[in-house]
This record gives structure tokens, sequence and C-alpha cells, in this order.
């Protein structure tokens, strides 16, 4: 396609040039009116002005003696009067007893005559008429001859002359107009386009923001508005979807991301216990089996393994459920669930446990099951990282919330460890070295099971100091103490 095909095809262009056949059609009409209004004027003048040659020459008639003329006489006196007044071929016509006399001055001369009708109705109103015959102005104008012997006296004199003066003058008109409508549509097809290129920029902007945006410029912006017309609402919503654009893979990058490295961490983790069951299987295979005391210790290793892959696999499950937010919320009693759940306790629980537990119930909303693993998951922790620790949990409301705090005088944790510790398969440089260190994903859970029911989970340690680990979940409707 050739450039100005391209042009024509698009908004500026079409735009202007819709606008421009727009006005040329006002202009075009506009000048019809001109000319049929000119053309009109200028024929009222001339019939104004043969009208007014005319009544000169009717004077002179009057004036003269021709109480002793024939009719015709009378009527060729006053045609030559006429044409002497408006230098013009002259027919006067007669309506006498014996029809139309018509008298031609000057003689042997064929002028243009008027139509009957229009001839009939001058006789009949008595008013001048005009009409255009050929490429000739004819004006017919009833006069009295006042002959005695007429039973009618009115005549119609018909001047003609030549419509040239008055279509020179047209013609004129018309190619003024043409040339000036020619430059104005000129001047309104340049100005046109600097308007509508002036208008449509931001539109350019627009477009050149979502190329920059499909070539992988997530933070391009078009950043068009304040404005208030209809191009900054435009813009406006174009960059609030930008906006939207960038969170949506800014969140999805993220998503694959974690993705990717739980699935690397989970490997390794896995990775672990089946390498040492394996190792352990081909040290059977090589022998070890005839020994009762080997048997016993490889069964005795292979057991905590498996046991140890058991609890990753339950952990990894429990992420899974976590992501796919499965909840069962309900209002329950928050003071009788933890309540219940001490006195179920876990291996390697000390025997006493302190409860700071209020005597009215605090309902809560959320999924009962969600919250018994929160409180299990952080009563293994200190269980296992706080061995023979004293332990102090508490329940209380706090504010619209209900607060769970879970205290345990244990060695703490290091504050280059602190920031970490709600990280998937993260674990301290002290638990990295210690047999029973757990996976890194307690923690992990217990944030997101606090999460997934609205509530939120914070932890205060320092080493030697303890540790203490809050948690909050949303009252129910009917708040505490219901």
């Amino acid at each position: 396609m050739s450039g100005f095909g391209r042009a024509l095809r698009s908004l500026r262009w079409r735009l202007t040039l819709t606008y421009l056949v727009l006005i040329a059609i006002l202009l075009a009409g506009l000048g019809a009116f001109q000319y049929v209004s000119l053309r009109g004027s200028l024929i009222n003048a001339r019939v104004a002005a043969l009208s007014g040659d005319l009544l000169a020459a009717r004077k002179l008639y009057a004036s003269g003696d021709l109480s002793s003329a024939t009719t015709a006489d009378r009527v060729r006196t006053l045609g030559t009067l006429i044409r002497s007044a408006s230098g013009q071929s002259v027919t006067v016509a007669l309506l006498g007893p014996r029809g139309v006399l018509r008298v031609v001055i000057p003689a042997g001369t064929t002028p243009p005559e008027l139509g009957p009708l229009v001839f009939a109705s001058i006789l009949a109103d008595g008013t001048p008429s005009h009409q255009i015959v050929g490429s000739d102005l004819v004006a017919g104008f009833p006069v009295g001859v006042d002959d005695p012997a007429l039973a009618r006296t009115t005549a119609v004199v018909e001047v003609s002359e030549p419509m040239a003066p008055i279509d020179s003058i047209l013609s004129g008109d018309l190619t003024g107009l043409a040339v000036g409508g020619g430059v104005l549509l000129l001047l309104v097809l340049l100005i046109g386009l600097l308007l509508t290129s002036s208008a449509l920029r931001p539109l350019r902007r627009l477009t050149v923001t979502a190329g920059e945006l499909a070539s992988g410029d997530l933070r391009a912006r078009s950043r068009l508005f304040p404005r208030d017309d209809e191009v900054g609402q435009l813009a406006g919503a174009f960059d609030h979807m930008a906006d939207r654009i960038e969170v949506a893979f800014a969140v999805q990058q993220d998503s694959e991301n974690r993705a990717r490295r739980f699935i690397a961490d989970a490997s390794h983790e896995l990775r672990t216990p089946v390498t040492a069951l394996s190792g352990y299987i081909e040290v059977l295979r090589r022998g070890a089996a005839q020994s009762p005391e080997a048997l016993d210790a490889a069964l005795g290793m292979m057991s905590r393994e498996a046991d140890r892959l058991r609890v990753l696999v339950l952990d990894l499950l429990t992420l899974a459920r976590l992501d796919s937010h499965p909840q069962q919320p309900e209002d329950f009693d928050l003071v009788a669930g933890v309540g219940r759940l001490l006195d179920e306790g876990v291996p390697g629980m000390p025997a006493r446990v302190d409860r700071d537990l209020p005597g009215t119930p605090v309902m809560v909303h959320g999924d009962r099951g969600a919250i018994a693993t929160v409180v299990r998951n952080l009563l293994t922790n200190a269980c296992k990282y706080a061995p023979g620790a004293r332990q102090v949990w508490s329940v209380r409301v706090d504010g619209r919330r209900a607060r769970v705090d879970a205290h345990d005088d244990g060695p703490g944790i290091p504050a280059s460890d602190l920031p970490h510790v709600f990280e998937r398969f993260y674990r301290g440089e002290k638990t990295r070295s210690r047999e029973e260190g757990g996976s890194g994903l307690g923690l992990s859970i217990v944030l997101g099971l606090v999460r997934a029911q609205g509530g939120d989970v914070a932890i205060a340690s320092a080493e030697g100091a303890g540790t203490t680990v809050t948690f909050w979940l949303p009252l129910a409707a009917a708040g505490p103490g219901r």
C-alpha cells in the first residue's frame, strides 16, 4: 500500500478529511445561496431600471399631441420613446378589438417575447413581470394607450436585453467563490492536520507505552493524567491497567520463584532421609543382618529416618493444603481448644506447663483443625528446641482479636536468625548441627495457617532470655464470653 493510502487510513487524516468535506458542503451551499441571491438581485435591479426608463418615456409620451394619430402610430411613438430611454430593442403589444397588435421597434428585428401565460398575467393583474428567454431578459410592463376606439386601452410593453452583463458579473462571482473556497479549504486542511495531530498526540503516547509494555517494560506509563477530557480518562484507565499488570506479573514471578525454591528445598530435604534409608539397606545387604547388634542399630536408624520422612511429607501436605486455601470456618472456644491440646501434649513435653487461661470462653471464628495444628507445632517446637524448659501458655482478648502467647525459658534465638524463622526450610546455625533439628517448616505452617484465618503471628526472642510466639485470631461475631 502506498504512503498516501496508509495516511488515508490513519485516524488523523480521516478526521481531517471528514471535517473538510463537511466544510466544503457548507461552502457549496452558501455559494449556491449567494449565487441565486445575487442573480435575483441583479435581475430585479435591471428590471427596476427598465421600469424607470419606461416611466420617463411615458412622461414624454403624455406631453405630446397625439390626438389625430392612429393606434399604430401611438404605439410606435411610445415604443420609440422607450427605446430612446432604455437603449434596448422594444416590442410594444397592444390588445384591442381585433386582437393583439404588435409593433417592433426598430422594425425588422425579432426580439424575444414573453410567454403567453406571463403576458396574460400582466394584462389580468396589471403588474409588471419578467422572464428569461434564451439568453435574454424580457421585462413586461402594463401601459395605457388612451385610444377611444379601443374597447380595452391596456397595452404591454416588452423590453428585452441580453443577459451577458449579468452573466459576466455572476461568472466573476463564481470564480471568486471557487478560488476563495479552494484557498479556504486548503487552509482548513493544513490547520485541521495540525489540530488533529495535537489532539491525537496523547493517543500516540498511549500507543508507545503499550509497545513498551508489550516489549517487557512493565514500569512504562503514559502519565497523561490528570486531565478532564475523555483522553485523560482513557489514560488513567490505561495506567491503572498497567499497574495491575505489573502487580500481577510480580505476584506471578514471586509465586514461581517460591515454587522453584520450595521444590528445590523439598527435594533436598527428602533426599536426606531417602539417602540414609538406602545406605542402611545396603549395609544390611552386605551382611550386617548377621549381627543382632548391627541389625538393631540399622533398623533403629532406619525407623528414625522413616519417621523423619513421614513428618516431612505430612508437613509438605499441610503446606500444599494451605496454598490451596481449604477453609472450614466456625465459631469455637479458643480457651477450651488450647487447654485440650495442652492436656493431650506432644512427645518431649515437660511434665508441667503453666497456663494463664481466662475462666470465661473466648469465642473465635476460624478453622478449628488449622488452629489445632498451629498449637501443636508451637508446642512441638518449644519441646524440641528448649527441652525441659519452663513453658507458659496464655489466652486473652486483645481489642477485637483473641491473643495466644506461647513462652518458653529456652536458650532463645540468635538475632541473625530471628528475621528468617518464618521462611520455609529455614533452620538456624545451631539447629542445623543438631540431629534432632526439624525440616524448617513448622513456623512457616504456623504463619500460613494463622493468616489464612485472618490473623497474624509475631515472635520475640533473645539468646539466653527465652522465646515468645504470639498469634492473633479474629473474634466471633458474638464477641467474647458467649
